[in-house]
């Protein structure tokens, strides 16, 4: 289901898990992403706030 794209919550209630930290705690490390993914979101997103574009 993750690989498919399916997000954490619609996951962690299909598992039965009574908190999605549950799901996360478990099956995080199976999400796409990773930390210089994730860098350069934040870094696009700070440079569209000193541009008075974010959000």
């Amino acid at each position: 289901m993750i690989a498919a794209g399916v997000n954490a919550k619609t996951l962690s209630a299909y598992m039965g898990h009574t908190s999605v930290t549950i799901t996360l705690d478990r099956y995080g490390h199976l999400f796409p992403g990773n930390e210089s993914e994730a860098a350069a979101l934040l870094d696009a997103y700070l440079e569209r706030a000193k541009k008075g574009g974010a959000g």
